[in-house]
């Protein structure tokens, strides 16, 4: 296999798996989503993991000495190669994934026999019996088609998707490091406003209860040391009225913050935050988990 037969067979299966998470999440969840990483029709880590498992062969077979035709080969060995280099392909793209934008677009840790939730053997199964499947039965019918291919067309329509999948890949990279910044400042915002609402709560509360302690000890005092408990106590009140209506007005400024910037996200469906997090319903955050729900939440509505 040549360069230019690799980079049709990694656009071939990117797309077919794009195609495959579509129709597995239609049937799963009752509805057509764009899903995947990336905003267009295809799903990077499926182009990969046929691509590295022709490449295990050729080296495998170089190794040790054997034919890594695919069509000569035994379905278990097929099987068993597929198991071990396309979870690889897996474990390597969730890790990435996760260590680069502190986000997991899929997470088997609810699974039995998972490696930090990136990979699992329920998963590793189905990907060798998929590689299999494929090797022996899809793959020749698209080498057929390649090579009809006429190398000078071929090269065109590969230049035009690269430049898409590069232009792609640049946006969508853009668009999940400005989700982190949203959810970012989304937290902020509302951690501003619980701090808020905890100083209106201590005035009132301070203010109860500095009254109620004047009272017992106005108890049996003259009335002169009465009015000037009242007075004293219609200056607290006029002071931290005024720190009252400071602090309301501060939380209401914030919640405008807040509510500008989900509307900001509301409103782009095709590129932004909203776009990946309708595209990925399970995604998970490892640093503002509980903002995403929330927002998840608030993009349902």
């Amino acid at each position: 296999m040549d360069i230019y037969e690799m980079l049709w067979f990694f656009a071939i299966y990117s797309v077919i798996g794009w195609i495959i998470e579509v129709a597995y999440h239609a049937v799963t969840m009752g509805k057509v989503i764009n899903r995947g990483f990336l905003n267009g029709p295809l799903c990077p880590v499926y182009g990969s993991g046929v691509l590295m498992v022709f490449a295990a062969l050729d080296l495998l077979g170089e190794i040790f000495g054997f034919n890594s035709d695919v069509e000569k080969m035994s379905a278990w060995a097929l099987f068993i190669v597929g198991i071990v280099f396309a979870t690889l392909v897996e474990f390597a793209a969730g890790f990435l994934l996760d260590k680069l934008f502190h986000a997991r677009w899929w997470d088997y840790r609810d699974r039995k026999f998972n490696l930090n939730g990136y990979i699992c053997l329920q998963f590793s199964l189905i990907w060798g019996m998929a590689i299999a499947f494929v090797l022996r039965v899809v793959h020749p019918t698209f080498a057929a088609l390649v090579s009809k291919i006429p190398e000078g067309i071929g090269s065109v329509l590969l230049g035009v998707f690269y430049c898409i999948f590069l232009i792609d890949l640049v946006l969508t990279v853009m668009s999940v490091l400005k989700m982190n910044e949203q959810l970012r400042k989304i937290e902020e915002l509302q951690k501003a406003i619980l701090t808020v609402s905890d100083g209106m709560s201590e005035i009132i509360g301070e203010g109860t209860m500095k009254t109620v302690d004047k009272v017992d000890k106005a108890k049996g005092i003259a009335d002169k040391i009465i009015n000037d408990i009242v007075e004293d106590s219609e200056a607290y009140k006029a002071e931290h009225e005024a720190r009252r209506e400071e602090l309301l007005a501060r939380k209401a400024e914030l919640e405008g913050k807040l509510e500008h910037l989900r509307k900001q996200i509301m409103y782009r469906r095709l590129f932004g935050t909203r776009r990946i997090l309708n595209s990925n319903p399970n995604l998970i955050h490892d640093l503002y988990q509980d903002t995403l729900e929330k927002l998840k939440e608030y993009i349902s509505l």
